[in-house]
């Protein structure tokens, strides 16, 4: 007699990310404790750093590149009179300078102003350049060439001064790097700087309260894991405005109409249904002075019939 199929785990979890874990490895842990395949996470940390990791489960997936856009929040200390490889404690010096005079005033005269900008990536990294990460051909003893990209910087905060450490709140959309944040203020102060901790803080429209470690995680029973699952619904509503349809208005969207309705909202919008389900995101345009909606990912409400499962051959 074949084993009964479990039914497929659908929600975001938020965790805490341990230093030294990979956001692979983390994920792989997650999704082995649930077993479930359909998995991917959004936001990637670097081993050293800690901190909210989301990481999402069925249909959660189709959200993670919502989660990935939204800013987020670190915490971080910059070291100055050395620079590393990868612009964090992970690597070997590359060199050394002078300590600079560390003030309020002078460091926060030296950091980016704020908005949009132009910035070099780290050589260690996770971009991919023929199908190779930067990080492989780094190891591998390539000279990695990085091309400035625009990045947001929406706030900068410095939390404190103790020499040679400089310790900031950094608010930023996505592709930023704090590392290279960190490397550049070393420069604009005339010295040298790497990264000596990160943690982020805040993630997808989660703030640190919200995560769960990945050991309290691990400890817990399987219906206990499955309740620290955020549900579609409420996690992707903390990233994108949320319009709830009717049953007539969800059947437009699945037969791939395009209805106007009265409103203002305008480019991704959450649509659910009257019973709080994802139904999809669409994107809100202007027509007509109201607002013409296209949907650009459909969702499975998560109670909906599962396959039917082959028939089972007996043998004669």
């Amino acid at each position: 007699m074949s084993q009964r199929k479990p039914a497929q785990v659908h929600g975001l979890l938020v965790i805490d990310k341990p230093a030294g874990w990979t956001s692979r490895d983390v994920v792989n842990k997650v999704s082995g404790l649930l077993g479930e395949k359909r998995v991917g996470h959004a936001g990637t940390l670097d081993p050293m750093a800690t901190g909210i990791l989301l990481v999402a489960f069925g249909e959660a997936t189709k959200g993670v590149r919502w989660w990935q856009d939204a800013s987020k929040t670190y915490e971080t200390t910059v070291r100055f009179g050395s620079a590393t490889l990868s612009d964090d404690a992970e690597s070997a010096v590359v060199r050394t300078a002078k300590v600079p005079q560390l003030t309020p005033e002078g460091v926060t005269a030296a950091l980016p102003p704020l908005g949009e900008l132009m910035q070099v990536p780290p050589a260690v990294s996770a971009l991919q350049r023929g199908g190779i990460r930067d990080h492989a051909r780094v190891r591998k003893g390539e000279i990695v060439i990085r091309e400035p990209r625009p990045v947001r910087l929406e706030a900068v905060e410095l939390l404190g001064i103790v020499s040679p450490d400089v310790r900031l709140r950094v608010t930023c959309g996505s592709g930023f790097y704090i590392r290279a944040l960190g490397r550049d203020l070393g420069e604009a102060m005339q010295s040298a700087a790497h990264l000596a901790s990160l943690r982020r803080t805040f993630g997808g429209g989660f703030p640190l309260s919200d995560a769960i470690s990945l050991d309290a995680f691990q400890k817990l029973g399987e219906d206990e894991r499955l309740a620290c699952l955020r549900p579609l619904p409420e996690a992707l509503g903390r990233v994108l405005p949320t319009l709830t349809v009717d049953d007539a208005l969800v059947l437009a969207f699945r037969q791939g109409k395009q209805p106007i309705l009265p409103g203002e909202l305008r480019g991704d919008v959450l649509v659910l249904d009257d019973r709080g389900r994802a139904v999809c995101v669409a994107i809100a345009h202007d027509d007509e002075g109201g607002m013409r909606l296209v949907v650009e990912r459909g969702f499975v409400p998560p109670d909906a019939p599962a396959a039917p499962e082959p028939a089972e051959e007996t043998a004669e």
